[in-house]
């Protein structure tokens, strides 16, 4: 939490020296069909959005029937009936999908699917994806962390860490090393220090590697 909060005040500080407002609100059909209608615009307040609204900045309340992006830094409520889409995001996001590009700390929350490069929070959705360093929780059918994964994932389907710490409890949880507890149907590590409870467990670097029920590395 106090890294979340650290993350929160550095991406404000930096909007407020790079990015001075242009505008205080806008309106948007499709883009360029909008106001104001330059993508490189700073809004600071509210965007409403029909289709499909493209700004380089926004900090406060951005909503859409249709999909939102931000090409540079996104921080405060985005919530967009088809997708959320922002280079770097602090906040929330609520949408059919939500994608950032870079670091992401806050909520997201989709019917089908989150995706950030690195992310600090909660993601709720189909599928969860951080593509290298995730610290903090998944909920999903599909949870996959392809680098480390600090916290808790919670898979109805899968669970997938690269280098994991803390928990995975899904029908099946896999991963590189883990250190914690594996709680499913099918558990799989090449490493594991902690415990793994299912149908069959694995430890790929065990002599004993395959245990049913119980399994215990260190």
């Amino acid at each position: 939490m106090k890294k979340l909060l650290m993350a929160f005040a550095v991406i404000c500080s930096v909007s407020a020296l790079h990015a001075e407002p242009d505008y205080y609100a806008s309106l948007c059909a499709w883009a360029p069909g909008q106001l104001p209608m330059s993508s490189r615009s700073v809004i600071w307040g509210v965007r409403g959005t029909l289709f499909y609204g493209d700004h380089s900045y926004l900090s406060g309340l951005d909503l859409a029937l249709g999909a939102n992006r931000t090409r540079e830094q996104f921080y405060g409520l985005a919530i967009a009936g088809v997708y959320n889409r922002a280079n770097a995001a602090a906040g929330t996001q609520i949408g059919g999908a939500n994608f950032v590009e870079n670091e992401f700390y806050g909520l997201q929350i989709a019917k089908f699917f989150n995706y950030a490069t690195m992310a600090e929070g909660v993601q709720i959705g189909g599928a969860n994806i951080v593509w290298t360093d995730f610290y903090g929780t998944q909920l999903g059918r599909w949870n996959i962390v392809w680098n480390e994964m600090c916290g808790a994932q919670y898979g109805a389907w899968w669970n997938h860490a690269g280098f994991g710490y803390g928990t995975q409890w899904g029908v099946v949880n896999t991963a590189g090393y883990f250190a914690g507890l594996q709680l499913g149907l099918f558990n799989w590590a090449d490493d594991l220090d902690g415990l793994q409870l299912g149908l069959i467990n694995v430890v790929a670097d065990q002599t004993l590697c395959v245990l049913p029920f119980l399994n215990i590395g260190f």
